[in-house]
């Protein structure tokens, strides 16, 4: 679970560590205080995305880091195996790091990781209930992803299956239905790639090529250069008629110290380093003079040079970045091509195939299917319960699934990675009233306690719940309600919770205020837990406004008082 969460030069944050507790964690703090750009950290630090504008004015980087608990999550640990990261003592430290220029840069356990795998782990781990997100709710296409995460493991199988399934199964039928295209459109595809295929073969590539002709064009456009300076070199080594070279001075230098030689080692040592260094001028010089007798630069080999280039250029620019990716495009339409020539007969194998994988695929889905329905009734049930819980004595609720049609058309029109189901959600929230769609139906505080029994009933393994002022729309009792189920979640799970309400800031197990001072002249927002006093005064603050008067403290104390 998210226990500490460090933040770097976030808006109005400069640098500030929040710990969390166990149980129920409220949040409070006038508007404008801070509180949503704490939830923005958090959000930034689970992988959700980033906006340059998060960074503090006048820095060139944001960063958050936060510590997971996760010794009781093995999913998490599992995903961490898989990708190489170990987790000791059951901890996660994922850090996350904005720079103005856009860049970003995530750590997971001190490792270099995507921000995919971030948003992977975050998912397992903390689950976020922002101030919209009951408007998903609204959305029946998101309804039957509330069933599943409810069912959890029991369906993690049977719709891995299915979406396998119906991969293989929709790659046949694409494949089918190009093989079964209309023969002016196949053999217009024939032709252009018989006329890809044969301007690339004739070209008769092969790597490295390019490579070798850029180093002789080169070499041909500095042919003058190169004679000169390999015949100066060899004049200056060699010498001629006006003037003596460095090898004859060489020699000369040699034979005179040959002279002395035997007088002294070191004059035997002198002429040793000398002599080595004469054969290696008169080595020097043959393969100087070799190189220039060897020189010719012909024109017509530049020309050949350069017309290969451009051809190369050519075949880049329609078919890949190098000759490599040429040639793998070759391979490639190499395998279109030949299944567009034995279309014909590849089609009623195909047709074959396609019939055994959509039958497969049919199985699974209802199996499928059968799960949902079976995992739709416990979902009823516990749903209902959580709702009596909230104050909704009266409602009623059901899941409304499609039919599933026999008719294979209409059944091939269902098929889909999350199988046949369609799914919508039905209530009746005071008692007498008929069941209808839910958008149809339930109010803005409704909506809100709604979502509250969802996130309580799929949970699953997350073990940390943020809510960010799910508390909209409602008051009063309804509060109180609310902040009694938090609560109760609380003494499971941990619950971080930003909320305006007094009645569920009292029910909090730790309080944490979010304030702004100004310090040299900025703004900053910091966080700290309050005492038992200062819970008082803020929870009296919440019920009165700024004016706090005697009775709003008295009331803040019965509030905070056990019952």
């Amino acid at each position: 679970m998210l226990f500490q969460l460090k933040v770097q030069n976030i808006a109005l944050i400069e640098e500030l560590v929040i710990e969390f507790g166990e149980g129920l964690n409220v949040l409070t703090g006038e508007t404008g205080a801070g509180k949503s750009i704490v939830i923005d950290a958090m959000n930034l630090a689970l992988g959700e995305r980033a906006d340059r504008d998060l960074i503090r004015s006048g820095e060139q980087k944001a960063q958050v880091h936060a510590l997971f608990d996760i010794s009781a999550s093995k999913k998490a640990k599992a995903l961490l195996d898989e990708n190489g990261i170990p987790a000791e003592d059951g901890e996660l430290v994922v850090s996350r790091e904005l720079l103005l220029s856009g860049r970003n840069v995530v750590r997971v356990n001190g490792s270099l990781a995507p921000l995919a795998l971030l948003k992977q782990l975050s998912a397992l781990l903390v689950d976020v209930h922002g101030q919209h997100e009951h408007q998903s709710l609204m959305d029946e296409s998101r309804h039957l992803a509330f069933l599943d995460a409810f069912a959890g493991e029991a369906l993690d199988s049977a719709r891995a299956e299915v979406a396998a399934l119906y991969a293989a199964w929709r790659e046949l039928s694409q494949r089918l239905a190009q093989i079964r295209g209309g023969a002016q459109q196949r053999a217009q595809r024939l032709d252009m790639l018989q006329y890809q295929a044969t301007e690339i073969e004739s070209a008769r590539l092969r790597p490295g090529e390019e490579e070798e002709l850029a180093e002789k064009r080169s070499l041909f456009r500095n042919g003058e250069r190169i004679a000169a300076a390999l015949g100066g070199a060899l004049q200056a080594l060699e010498g001629g008629e006006s003037a003596p070279g460095a090898l004859d001075a060489a020699r000369q230098a040699l034979t005179l110290l040959g002279g002395i030689a035997k007088l002294s080692k070191e004059f035997s040592t002198l002429e040793e380093a000398l002599a080595d260094a004469v054969y290696g001028l008169e080595d020097v010089a043959s393969q100087l003079f070799d190189q220039n007798q060897g020189l010719e630069f012909d024109p017509k080999e530049l020309e050949r040079a350069e017309n290969r280039l451009d051809l190369i250029k050519n075949l880049k620019r329609k078919y890949g970045a190098d000759v490599s990716a040429v040639l793998a495009y070759l391979d490639q339409i190499s395998g279109e091509l030949q299944q567009l020539k034995s279309g014909n007969d590849d089609s009623a194998a195909l047709e074959a195939e396609l019939k055994r994988a959509e039958e497969a695929l049919l199985q699974a889905e209802l199996r499928l299917s059968a799960l949902r329905r079976e995992s739709g009734k416990r979902f009823e049930a516990g749903l209902l319960s959580e709702l009596q819980d909230l104050g909704m004595a009266g409602a009623r609720f059901m899941l409304e699934f499609n039919e599933i049609p026999s008719e294979s058309s209409a059944l091939r029109a269902l098929h889909s990675a999350d199988g046949l189901d369609r799914l919508r959600f039905l209530l009746s929230a005071n008692r007498g009233e008929d069941l209808k769609p839910l958008s149809h139906t339930a109010s803005g505080g409704e909506l809100s306690r709604i979502m509250l029994a969802f996130k309580a009933l799929c949970a699953g393994e997350v073990r940390t719940m943020v809510f960010d002022e799910i508390d909209t729309g409602i008051s009063g009792h309804m509060a109180q309600v609310v902040g009694e189920k938090m609560c109760a979640i609380g003494g499971e799970r941990q619950v971080i919770c930003v909320t305006h309400l007094p009645q569920i800031a009292a029910l909090g197990h730790s309080h944490l205020l979010v304030q702004k001072r100004e310090e040299g002249g900025r703004t900053i927002t910091f966080v700290e837990g309050l005492t038992a006093e200062q819970r008082v005064v803020e929870i009296a603050r919440m019920i009165g406004g700024k004016e706090i008067t005697s009775s709003a403290l008295e009331h803040a104390r019965e509030m905070l008082s056990p019952s």
